[in-house]
């Protein structure tokens, strides 16, 4: 095989324009040391072993510096401090979590193609020169989410603590140019419920005695995740008629005249905090609402449909795959699917496409692990050291290529063998 052959194989611009078969690929291989696969996530990371159906371990992405615990990734530290707690994070999942030596074996990095090139060089960084890792690969997350339920066709919806991506899969293709991106996701949820508490929330005292929360309980409301374990317990998304009610009543138990779910205390530190049922029903409408400035999430799925080619969009409105912990929600996909018919039949160019449906696999968790599952699956295909980043490619440029400039090269390879 000729160089020129060889580097084209290992390009990893391949991922984004190759429909991957496992059966044409096969699944195996010579090395019987399985590949670590690693999806670092803003809250929450997944590690485990290519060919698993769920992660070894689910971990916060914080670490401990010897004062407290931090998030991985801080966009305030200088890059020498944000190096040294990435290898400290990557040396405990890997040497800790799974009791595996990264120079032995190839590492697949699950993660958005959205992703910052200086993040992802910072990885490379830590897993080449820090931890010797032989090679390296960058799976766009979007795309890998479509390999547990073997699609071809799929709208990838990834909504996370950050933000919310939605990017068009059509024949195995990442479709790039018709990608949407909102600020709408599990950290705008826990700043409303954060507002709502602060108006109708009451702390029972020890002594038995009611208050109102104040600035001191901020610390405890984030510290110890209280806010997330509201949200994740005990929030829900109402059906799609009170959701209109509820915001004709400007979100205020005053104007409203439903009958709200039931209050739940959860703990405080040493006293309790009644959360009332409104906030339980209110706070994941900041998903629905439509505005210019952050679009909501029926708004990503109908304008990201209205980029892609004509011959597409049915397809791609029968087959959308969620991804996070949001979509776990109780009656999320309900209203999700009746916003988004909402939405279509206000939208001229989609006013006749009546059919919304999500891949679903029944009694998994496979909305919390489809990215990672499939990374997973792809991980142990034969193929996989063919599309690596290898270690002597690292050291002598120090840089992982973009996409873009992948899909760049490829066009420009295409256009010469064309000729």
């Amino acid at each position: 095989m000729s160089s020129t052959g060889r580097s084209s194989r290992r390009s990893l611009s391949s991922l984004s324009s190759t429909r991957f078969d496992a059966l044409s690929l096969g699944v195996g291989g010579a090395d019987n040391r399985q590949p670590i696969v690693i999806e670092v996530g803003t809250k929450l990371t997944k590690v485990g072993y290519a060919g698993e159906f769920m992660p070894r371990a689910i971990i916060r992405t914080e670490v401990f510096d010897g004062h407290r615990m931090q998030p991985v990734f801080d966009k305030n530290r200088s890059s020498e401090d944000q190096y040294r707690i990435l290898f400290m994070f990557f040396e405990r999942v890997i040497f800790k979590n799974l009791l595996a030596v990264a120079k032995e074996r190839h590492i697949v990095i699950v993660e958005s193609v959205l992703e910052p090139t200086e993040k992802r060089n910072l990885i490379a960084r830590v897993l080449f020169d820090g931890l010797d890792a032989p090679s390296v690969l960058f799976a766009p997350s979007h795309l890998m989410a479509t390999m547990p339920y073997a699609a071809s066709n799929a709208l990838v919806i990834d909504i996370g603590f950050r933000e919310a991506v939605v990017i068009p899969i059509i024949f195995g293709v990442t479709a790039l140019n018709s990608f949407e991106v909102s600020d709408v996701g599990a950290s705008r949820v826990e700043r409303r419920v954060v507002e709502l508490l602060y108006k109708y929330g009451e702390v029972t005292t020890a002594g038995g005695g009611t208050r109102k929360l104040d600035e001191n309980d901020e610390k405890l409301l984030f510290e110890n995740n209280v806010v997330e374990d509201i949200v994740v317990k005990y929030c829900f998304t109402t059906q799609f008629a009170r959701g209109a009610q509820l915001r004709a009543a400007e979100y205020s138990p005053e104007n409203c005249a439903l009958k709200p779910p039931c209050d739940v205390f959860v703990p405080l530190g040493s006293e309790m905090l009644r959360v009332p049922g409104f906030i339980r029903e209110v706070a994941a409408e900041i998903l629905f609402e439509h505005n210019d400035d952050d679009k909501s999430l029926p708004q990503l799925i109908v304008d990201s449909v209205l980029r892609c080619p004509i011959d597409c969009r049915r397809s791609l409105l029968e087959g959308i795959i969620t991804v996070g912990g949001l979509t776990k929600m109780p009656g999320f996909l309900a209203r999700f699917r009746q916003e988004i018919l909402a939405l279509l039949s206000e939208t001229p160019k989609l006013h006749e496409l009546k059919q919304v449906r999500f891949f679903r696999l029944p009694d998994t968790p496979m909305e919390l692990v489809a990215n990672w599952v499939g990374g997973s699956l792809f991980g142990a295909l034969e193929i996989l050291p063919y599309r690596c980043s290898q270690r002597e490619e690292w050291i002598s440029k120090k840089f992982v290529p973009d996409w873009i400039t992948n899909i760049m090269n490829n066009s420009d390879k295409n256009a010469s063998k064309s000729r």
